[in-house]
């Protein structure tokens, strides 16, 4: 999917401006990467939103600039998102210009599909990675990265090493670093009778 957002020049800095545009359905952000100046702008709450939403937060977009009486289109990866600790509103994005022919990092979550096998024979399901740190061109960074655990038993386990990434795309990281695990159930003293008690009840006169 193509994501494309229009963004304009940001002409002033003041909290007053910001909060002004913010009420008007802008965010202010900035814009920035290698060999560029950095360029502070404006985009609509709704179209950026709307990006997140359907592509995801590594989703690559390419960005239109009105400056100088000129378009000028930058390829960008949100780099982080600042939140209002209240509303939780968007109030401020960091947008990073990459190019499509050198390889970036990107943290991608990762989505378990199934029900473990493992689960419904007493086992404890343990997700211990909820994402994974990748490198790939900005162009094939994925949305997320699928698990199938309906195979697994108890004592299973699938490391960083399992994954099945798309082509082109690397995970960053220890091979056998635990990503899911089926942990079996084991007996604690609580569980097991007391000895005393049984000692007793069988001890004759």
């Amino acid at each position: 999917m193509k994501n494309e957002l229009a963004a304009q020049v940001r002409v002033k800095n003041s909290k007053s401006y910001k909060r002004t545009v913010r009420e008007k359905g802008l965010i202010p952000a900035v814009i920035y990467g290698k060999n560029i100046d950095s360029v502070a702008v404006l985009v609509n709450t709704n179209e950026f939103r709307k990006i997140l939403v359907e592509s995801g937060s590594n989703a690559l977009i390419q960005m239109s600039v009105e400056q100088d009486g000129e378009t000028r289109k930058h390829q960008v990866l949100v780099k982080s998102v600042q939140h209002d600790p209240v509303r939780r509103n968007i109030i401020h994005v960091d947008f990073h210009q990459v190019s499509l022919v050198d390889k970036v990092n990107a943290h991608v979550p990762i989505q378990l599909n199934g029900e473990a096998a493992g689960v419904s024979k007493g086992g404890v399901m343990v997700w211990t990675m909820r994402g994974v740190d990748v490198e790939c061109l900005a162009s094939n960074i994925p949305e997320a990265i699928t698990v199938d655990i309906s195979s697994l038993d108890l004592g299973d386990v699938v490391t960083l090493g399992d994954l099945v990434l798309p082509p082109g795309v690397k995970a960053i990281g220890e091979e056998h670093a635990h990503v899911v695990a089926i942990n079996v159930v084991r007996a604690t003293d609580a569980d097991e009778p007391d000895k005393e008690e049984e000692t007793s009840e069988t001890d004759g006169p």
